[in-house]
């Protein structure tokens, strides 16, 4: 279990698994919120947050309509009879969505499972020069919607404004919820480097109210850009290219996250999306509870998974190091790699240029500006592999000059998924990274 603060974890602790981003018709998913609740719970989820966009799911008076839905009409009807439904304008038949503790009241089981209030604010900052950034953020436990977002006037699209100032003005209005709800929450920045390399990395190293960002989402595909190196510009890279910067500032590092960000449930296309059961977020917790999660989250004590789970992961703060282990599969050989930073790493680029997707054509949408760093920042310090069908575990001690330690579990074979952004391995998991003295 990963542990801050020694090697060993605390026997009451247990993982949980969960999923904090995924959507259903209260925004642009294709599933009734019951549906998308009973089918993670049926495969073993502990904890799940329906983040749909710009709104929580409190309104008892939202109806959807058969048109267009019916297939998903009669398997819900057929799997919750007591459904209210009614006939509209025209003669056609709506549903009304449950809320969110309507919900809550149907599937939460102490010690089995948890529904957690979340939603996705998404927006958008445009510029004069024509360029536009989407900035998705999820807010996770505060059972109502950000001021901002719930505002009569509120507009999608800002004007001008600079996207760490952006994005900080949405932390902090988060951190202000949560105070007067009298509970913590997770901010937390979705898909940064979608839809086409939206966030750079360098906006992490001005907001250090963002403690968290996906470093897993099954989402949709986006072109590669040639001009990068060898590695991409995938999120491993822009992670720690985010922690390098935050390190030699002394600010907080960022922990990642995995989640689905599931819209289809039913085999539907979707702009290549995937299905549900991917990608997820596993928590070590004493107990099933939202404060309890989310105060774990905090702490780093989490794992970003993709198919793939740890054993266990443990770091010595006493020693510097960090250990993980990963159980035997029959036939399947894991390999455990170690990532750290370099305390004398570059922050001149090596190059910087500007560059487009190719569908854009003369369009400057989404012109973007490129840093590439020198190779000391995300440095794989150290390799183990196993045998096919063996248990691994591998340990990590940092070195003087080390700003930080991760460490990514790979199982090979044929990715999950085809998005040019994710690993080129079957499996993968991701520990948080890991220092000797941790800023909070």
């Amino acid at each position: 279990m990963p542990n801050r603060e020694s090697g060993n974890a605390p026997s009451a602790a247990r993982w949980w698994r969960g999923n904090l981003h995924m959507h259903t018709f209260w925004s642009d998913g294709r599933a009734f919120p019951e549906e998308a609740v009973a089918m993670y719970k049926a495969r073993g989820y502990h904890f799940l947050g329906l983040s749909d966009h710009n709104v929580f799911q409190d309104d008892p008076c939202r109806w959807v309509a058969e048109t267009g839905r019916e297939r998903p009409f009669a398997e819900y009807l057929a799997a919750f009879p007591r459904a209210a439904v009614r006939t509209g304008g025209g003669g056609v038949r709506e549903a009304r969505l449950s809320t969110f503790s309507e919900l809550a009241a149907m599937f939460d089981e102490p010690d089995r499972f948890l529904l957690v209030p979340a939603f996705e604010a998404t927006r958008t900052v445009e510029y004069g020069s024509g360029r536009s950034h989407q900035v998705h953020m999820n807010v996770v436990n505060a059972p109502a919607l950000l001021p901002l977002l719930a505002s009569p006037g509120f507009v999608r699209t800002e004007s001008g404004v600079r996207l760490a100032e952006f994005i900080s003005r949405h932390a902090s209005e988060t951190a202000a919820l949560a105070r007067s709800l009298g509970r913590e929450a997770v901010f937390m920045l979705n898909h940064p480097v979608w839809q086409w390399y939206d966030i750079p990395p360098e906006v992490l190293a001005e907001t250090p109210e963002v403690r968290f960002f996906e470093v897993c989402n099954n989402g949709t595909e986006i072109e590669p850009c040639p001009d990068l190196p060898q590695d991409g510009f995938d999120t491993d890279r822009f992670w720690d290219v985010a922690n390098a910067l935050r390190a030699r500032r002394g600010l907080p590092l960022l922990y990642g996250v995995g989640g689905d960000d599931t819209h289809c449930y039913r085999g539907e296309p979707h702009g290549g999306m995937l299905m549900p059961f991917n990608a997820w977020t596993l928590v070590r917790s004493a107990s099933l509870d939202a404060a309890s999660l989310v105060a774990a989250m905090q702490a780093g004590d989490f794992v970003a998974c993709e198919g793939l789970e740890p054993e266990d992961v443990s770091f010595d703060r006493a020693s510097g190091t960090l250990s993980v282990s990963v159980a035997a599969k029959p036939g399947a050989a894991r390999t455990i790699r170690f990532f750290v930073s370099k305390a004398d790493f570059s922050e001149t680029p090596l190059r910087t240029f500007s560059a487009r997707p190719a569908r854009d054509g003369d369009r400057t949408t989404h012109e973007r500006d490129f840093r590439v760093y020198d190779g000391k920042i995300g440095l794989e310090a150290k390799t183990v592999a196993g045998a096919p069908g063996e248990a691994l575990r591998a340990s990590y001690s940092l070195a003087p000059d080390d700003l930080y330690v991760r460490a990514r579990i790979e199982e090979p074979g044929e990715p999950l998924c085809s998005a040019f952004l994710h690993p080129r391995h079957r499996l993968v998991a991701w520990t948080q990274p890991y220092r000797l003295t941790e800023m909070r």
